[in-house]
């Protein structure tokens, strides 16, 4: 599903484009977007404007409830806000802006934390229509698209997502969005020294109005956020990695499909020291399928799987979701998942609002 949050669309002309500092929250702040659009014009985001500059001002709550069995084993249950996002977008002028994010996880932050905080230049003369760019900033690393329809993040996202302090150069329009970025690492190999020597890529291309394809290289996937990499002195050489992923959308039907895995194998004393890393070579993929038959209601099945991560890990499921109001929506999702050794039924609802 490729459309942008409803909430700041009338400031999209002026926005630059943070496709390369995306957060995993961006997938249901797109579901929003599509679900509670109605044909009235929607609310205005709440924007500080002063001397021809802006602040736009935003967030997202979460509400889940949650309930998991496992064959043979007892239930559990869960009621919990699961995030809590504030954020801000300066811009001084069509070329300079920032954007800054705050975010609370219930089950990935005790504190709330500085999720983002970006510096955004553009050069002012386009290129056959695209732009040289230049973001810096705590930022999502341009590596993996991770669009997705459900509520549970994809195992692709798990596996790869990386936050972390860098300098990416991009050259975009239309056409095509092209990344190169480097930063240094919470992770560094036996003996290595710290510096800058972690370097990420990326290209996306958009031929046709809702056909849009990509890959992307990173240099280190002992780096993402999942912490893989348990103990340094096992660490003996960088595993590179690489994603690709297709978007479809045809009439209401829209069509995802991504790849992540490593190039080369982690060590055998770090998949023995690890926890979802279970075997040397991680991989991991998703396949969904949804269909918007109106502009409240949203249904969406997949497949998804994983190789040598989470103990070789498959899940499928169903979701569906409406927008109740403006910038509301409801989801109810169910998956069932089998590995090596148990298989396992979850029943997520949620309540999210972005505003």
């Amino acid at each position: 599903m490729i459309i942008l949050i409803m909430m700041l669309s009338s400031v999209a002309a002026a926005q630059p484009d943070y496709e390369a500092m995306r957060s995993q929250i961006e997938n249901l702040r797109e579901r929003i977007a599509t679900l509670e659009a109605e044909k009235t014009k929607p609310d205005e985001p709440f924007i500080l404007t002063a001397r021809n500059k802006s602040i736009t001002l935003g967030g997202l709550l979460e509400l889940e409830a949650l309930w998991d069995k496992a064959e043979g084993g007892d239930e559990t249950s869960d009621l919990q806000v699961a995030t809590v996002e504030l954020s801000a977008d300066v811009d001084i002028n069509e070329n300079i802006a920032a954007h800054l994010s705050l975010l609370w996880e219930e089950d990935g932050t005790e504190n709330i934390e500085i999720d983002q905080a970006v510096i955004f230049l553009r050069h002012p003369v386009p290129f056959w229509s695209h732009y040289v760019a230049f973001t810096g900033g705590k930022m999502y690393l341009p590596f993996g698209k991770f669009n997705s329809a459900f509520i549970s993040d994809p195992l692709t996202l798990e596996l790869s997502e990386t936050n972390s302090t860098a300098a990416v150069l991009g050259f975009q329009g239309n056409l095509i969005a092209l990344h190169i970025g480097a930063f240094n690492g919470e992770v560094d190999t036996h003996d290595d020294d710290d510096q800058i020597d972690s370097w990420v890529a990326s290209v996306e291309l958009t031929p046709v109005d809702g056909f849009a394809f990509g890959i992307s290289y990173l240099s280190d996937l002992g780096e993402s956020d999942i912490e893989l990499v348990q103990d340094q002195d096992l660490y003996r050489s960088s595993v590179a990695a690489s994603g690709a992923y297709l978007s479809w959308q045809l009439w209401e039907i829209n069509l995802l499909a991504e790849s992540i895995a490593a190039l080369e194998s982690f060590s055998a004393e770090m998949v023995d020291a690890g926890e979802d890393l279970t075997g040397k070579k991680p991989w991991a993929w998703n396949v969904e399928l949804s269909w918007e038959p109106n502009e409240r209601w949203q249904l969406g099945v997949k497949t998804e799987g994983a190789e040598d991560f989470q103990n070789d890990l498959k899940r499928y499921g169903a979701v569906v979701s409406r927008g109740l109001f403006r910038n509301t929506v409801l989801g109810l999702e169910y998956l069932y998942g089998d590995d090596n050794e148990d298989e396992s039924h979850t029943v997520t609802a949620q309540l999210a609002l972005s505003f």
